[in-house]
C-alpha cells in the first residue's frame, strides 16, 4: 500500500501543477502586448521620421524663400549717397552745377582785343595752318599765330596802339555794369561754392583770383586814420602819387595831439557800431557770414 502511495504521489503532484500552469498561461497576456508594442513604437517611429522630412521640407522653403529675400534685398539696396566736393551742387534735374565763375563777365585787354582782329586776318594764310595729329585736317596753329602776333604788338607805334586801348576804355565800362550785375544776382551759397574752389586752387599753388565778396554784406568802416586821411584827400585838389600822399599824412597823425584825433576817433566808433548793427541784420536775413 504505501508504495502503490508512492507512486501516485508524483503523478498526483504532476497532476496538480499543470491546470495551474494551464491557468497561468491562459491569464497572462504575454504575446498580445509585445506585439502592441512592437506596432506602437513602429507607429511613433514612423510619425517622428514623417515630421523630421516634413520639418526639413519647411526649412528649405524658408531657406529658399530667405535668400530669395536676400537677393531681393541686394537688388533694392539704395545707392551710395554721392559725396561731392565743396564747390559742386546738383540741380533740380541731377546734373553737375557749373561754378558762379562761369557767368562771369570778361574784360579785354588792348593787346587781346588787338590779338582778336589780327586772329581773324590771319588764320586763313598757309603759314599758320598745321595738319591735325587726330583727324589729319588743316587746323591753325594758334601758338604760332601767337606768338607772331606778339612780335607785331611789342612793334607797334603808340598812335595805332591808340585805337585798341580806348576800346579797351569802352568795353571796360560795360564790363564794370556787367560785373557789378553778376556780383549783386550770387546768392551766399554761390559765394560758399565759388571761394571753396579758390581755397581748393590755391592750396595747389595757383594763385591770382581774390576770393568774392557778398555784395550785400556790410562794409568794415574806416579807422580813425583812414577818416583823417579822407578829409586831408578831400582838400587836396590833386594828388600826384597816392603813396607818397599816405606816407605823408601818417607823419601828420602821429604828431596830431589827443584832442585833434578826437573828432576822427569817435567817427570811427559811431560807423563801428552801426556795421554791428548791419551785420546783425544780414546774418539774421541772409544766413552765417561768408
Amino acid at each position: 500500500m504505501r508504495t502503490a502511495v508512492r507512486n501516485q504521489q508524483p503523478l498526483a503532484r504532476s497532476t496538480a501543477v499543470a491546470p495551474a500552469a494551464i491557468a497561468n498561461f491562459a491569464t497572462t497576456p504575454a504575446a498580445a502586448p509585445k506585439e502592441t508594442k512592437k506596432r506602437t513604437s513602429s507607429t511613433t517611429t514612423k510619425a517622428k521620421a514623417s515630421a523630421s522630412k516634413a520639418n526639413a521640407a519647411a526649412a528649405a522653403v524658408d531657406g529658399s524663400a530667405a535668400a530669395t529675400t536676400k537677393r531681393g534685398g541686394a537688388k533694392a539696396k539704395a545707392p551710395k549717397k554721392e559725396k561731392l566736393k565743396p564747390w559742386q551742387a546738383r540741380g533740380a534735374d541731377g546734373k553737375l552745377l557749373p561754378l558762379p565763375s562761369a557767368n562771369k563777365p570778361t574784360l579785354r585787354s588792348s593787346f587781346l582785343i588787338y590779338m582778336s582782329e589780327r586772329v581773324a586776318q590771319l588764320k586763313g594764310e598757309p603759314l599758320y595752318q598745321k595738319t591735325s595729329p587726330k583727324t589729319g585736317a588743316q587746323v591753325v596753329d594758334i601758338v604760332k599765330m601767337a606768338k607772331a602776333v606778339g612780335a607785331e604788338w611789342a612793334q607797334l607805334a603808340p598812335n595805332l596802339k591808340a585805337r585798341y586801348e580806348a576800346q579797351h576804355e569802352q568795353e571796360k565800362e560795360e564790363y564794370e555794369r556787367a560785373l557789378a550785375e553778376w556780383k549783386a544776382a550770387l546768392s551766399p551759397e554761390d559765394i560758399k561754392r565759388q571761394n571753396a574752389y579758390i581755397a581748393s586752387q590755391k592750396k595747389k599753388g595757383i594763385k591770382g583770383t581774390a576770393f568774392l565778396r557778398d555784395p550785400a554784406k556790410p562794409k568794415r568802416p574806416n579807422s580813425a586814420f583812414f577818416e583823417f586821411l579822407n578829409d586831408l584827400r578831400a582838400s587836396e585838389a590833386v594828388i600826384p602819387n597816392i603813396t607818397e600822399f599816405s606816407k605823408r599824412g601818417g607823419e601828420r597823425w602821429k604828431q596830431m595831439s589827443a584832442e585833434q584825433k578826437a573828432p576822427y576817433e569817435q567817427r570811427a566808433l559811431q560807423a563801428l557800431e552801426q556795421y554791428k548793427r548791419d551785420l546783425e541784420i544780414y546774418n539774421s536775413t541772409r544766413g552765417p557770414e561768408l
